[in-house]
């Protein structure tokens, strides 16, 4: 059980130091991250696999958000930002940890997709100069629709490997 708190934890403390201080920052704390992960979690020669499809899957749907202007990045371009990419990596390590429990329950890991995705940017947005392109209710609608097609896309990412059984 302490193994999932310290994988909550990583993933939380990495949330924060990277919507608070941006990209050198977070590639510190990602290389970090990665190295604890190494060290305390790898169970599967997947796990590798999922985090680089994590990735994908997330750069995607974040540069999606920006073309589509439901995200306005300061700098103009639709792309995600560094520290934006990061915090997929973070959380692709939580699901074969601390996310296990919620992806045995499949209609609970999707409500808290939706939810919880939602609220992580609905925050983000607040403290980074990333804003809204749409009105705020508009924007959360969007999301959660979003976060439920990610859900369901990490769902069968981690059916896939058998990262949880």
């Amino acid at each position: 059980m302490s193994k999932i708190f310290l994988n909550a934890g990583v993933f939380q403390a990495g949330w924060f130091l990277s919507v608070l201080f941006g990209n050198v920052i977070a590639l510190m704390y990602a290389a970090l991250a990665c190295l604890i992960y190494l060290r305390y979690f790898l169970t599967s020669k997947h796990d590798l696999s999922l985090f680089a499809a994590v990735l994908l899957v997330g750069f995607i749907g974040d540069s999606l958000l920006g073309l589509t202007g439901v995200l306005v990045h300061p700098n103009g371009l639709p792309f995600p930002p560094i520290w934006m990419v990061v915090l997929w990596l973070l959380f692709a390590m939580t699901l074969p940890w601390s996310l296990r429990p919620l992806i045995r329950r499949r209609g609970t890991f999707l409500i808290l997709c939706a939810v919880g995705g939602t609220l992580s940017y609905v925050a983000g947005v607040r403290l980074t100069p990333i804003s809204f392109g749409y009105t705020m209710l508009n924007s959360t609608i969007l999301l959660a629709g979003l976060w439920l097609v990610h859900g369901s896309i990490l769902l069968a990412l981690v059916r896939r490997w058998e990262l949880v059984k």
